[in-house]
């Protein structure tokens, strides 16, 4: 854990080096955060859903046999379908940032927001150049 009181001039290249570290597996991940996909299933798997990293749905699928189910059912489980894959990948890009930077990122990392943990990358790496 760090320790501002006992920070020593001689630590700063250490904890330079490791930011740069952290910051490039952040970089490397980014491909990977930018390509997860969440799947869920409802209605015993009559119907399912894909989402995106940023849990935007690209799909849903409903089996023929769904079709028997009432408007209503059927609206329900494509729901919960939706918000099973959204989980999913929110699940996903969670695992992804937690092995790029361990249990130390920002509380304010949202998994969904790709936009925003690549602002915060970029803001990241200007900031250690500004110190180099």
């Amino acid at each position: 854990m760090f320790d501002p009181d006992d920070f020593q001039l001689d630590d700063f290249d250490r904890v330079a080096e490791e930011s740069r570290r952290a910051v490039r597996r952040l970089g490397e991940v980014m491909g990977e955060l930018r390509a997860v996909k969440g799947t869920g299933e409802a209605a015993g798997g009559m119907i399912g859903a894909v989402v995106d990293g940023g849990g935007m749905v690209e799909r849903v699928v409903l089996d023929p046999r769904a079709m028997r189910l009432d408007s209503d059912a059927i609206g329900q489980a494509v729901t919960e379908a939706v918000r099973a894959a959204q989980l999913d990948a929110r699940r996903r890009n969670e695992e992804l940032l937690r092995g790029a930077m361990g249990e130390e990122r920002p509380s304010s990392f949202d998994p969904y927001d790709l936009d925003g943990v690549q602002a915060w990358l970029e803001e990241a790496a200007r900031v250690m150049d500004d110190h180099r």
